[in-house]
């Protein structure tokens, strides 16, 4: 599996870039705040190098944004391995990262894990229902050979 950066997180580099701009701080400054140096800051930003997750945290903290600013409508990429794995089509919505940025924010972990267990219990429901409703729809009725 790959690790050089693609078009998604080279994009990434763009908008911390962009937010940094905004809130008026240099790159030394946001690197001094997030703990890293500024050369690594600016190879984040131009893309060369990925960026942790823990880290992109630690930078949407610093530039008080949140954290979908960095993935909303983010660029589709083909995976980096060979694998020909039809699950392998996860697709980031822009509700997906609002809840989860959200649900980070749920500091109690027994809150946390009941909210997990709702979701996931209505995701099963729903599907259990989707399964039910198909069993229901008509079947075409196929026409005798001539």
């Amino acid at each position: 599996m790959s690790k050089a950066p693609n078009a998604a997180d080279k994009e990434v580099g763009r908008r911390i870039r962009l937010q940094r701009r905004e809130k008026k701080l240099t790159q030394p400054q946001l690197a001094h705040y997030v703990g890293i140096t500024s050369q690594q800051l600016q190879k984040y930003e131009s893309g060369i190098n990925r960026i942790a997750v823990g880290k992109l945290v630690e930078i949407a903290t610093v530039l008080k944004v949140e954290m979908t600013v960095f993935f909303d409508r983010i660029p589709t990429v083909t995976p980096s391995n060979d694998n020909d794995i039809e699950s392998a089509k996860f697709d980031l919505t822009h509700d997906a990262l609002l809840m989860s940025t959200a649900f980070m924010r749920i500091s109690k972990p027994a809150l946390r894990k009941r909210l997990l267990e709702l979701v996931q219990t209505v995701a099963a429901k729903e599907a259990e229902i989707g399964l039910q409703m198909d069993e229901l729809r008509p079947q075409p009725v196929q026409q005798p050979a001539e």
